[in-house]
C-alpha cells in the first residue's frame, strides 16, 4: 500500500459516511439473484484500464457546489450512478485521496489493490454494498428482469 500512500495518500478530513459516486456503463449493470434486485458488477470497481487508482466523485463537494449527483452523469448517456462510501473504501485498505479536475471539481481517486482475496476481494464487497443513486437497466429493462421476484 505503500504506493497509494506515498502518492495518493489519504485525506482524513473526508469523513467515513461521506458517499463516492462512480459511474457505472450498462455493461456493468448486472442482475443478482440473491439480492434480487439490479447491482453494480465488481469489474466497475477496478482501477482504470491505464493503472490510475479507481476514479469516482466525491458527494460533499457536490453538495458543496449545489449541485445533484446527476451533474457527474452529463456526457456518459445510459450510465447508471452508484454509491460506496469513503468508510467501506478505507475498510479494505483503501485511500481516499481528492484529485480535482479542472472538468470535474469532485473527482477523487480510491487508490488500493481491488482483485485480490477471491471473494473477499474489495471490488467484490463494493460491488455488493454499493447502492443506487440513479438506476437505469441495461437495454431499457425494467427494473426487475421479466418474472424476476420483487
Amino acid at each position: 500500500m505503500s504506493f497509494c500512500t506515498d502518492n495518493f495518500p489519504d485525506e482524513p478530513s473526508i469523513q467515513a459516511d461521506a458517499s463516492l459516486f462512480r459511474r457505472i456503463p450498462p455493461t456493468h449493470c448486472v442482475w443478482d439473484d440473491n439480492q434480487q434486485r439490479y447491482r453494480p458488477s465488481s469489474a466497475a470497481f477496478e482501477d482504470d484500464n491505464d493503472g490510475d487508482p479507481m476514479s469516482v466523485c466525491l458527494s460533499t463537494v457536490l453538495t458543496t457546489e449545489g449541485r445533484e449527483p446527476t451533474s457527474v452523469l452529463v456526457g456518459h448517456e445510459g450510465f447508471s450512478l452508484a454509491a460506496i462510501t469513503a468508510g467501506l473504501a478505507r475498510e479494505h485498505n483503501q485511500t481516499v485521496h481528492p484529485e480535482p479536475l479542472p472538468e470535474e471539481t469532485s473527482h477523487t481517486l480510491i487508490c488500493g489493490e481491488k482483485r485480490r482475496g477471491g471473494n473477499k476481494a474489495p471490488k467484490k464487497k463494493f460491488s455488493k454494498a454499493a447502492t443506487w443513486v440513479i438506476l437505469n437497466p441495461p437495454n431499457g429493462a425494467a427494473a426487475a428482469p421479466e418474472g424476476a421476484g420483487g
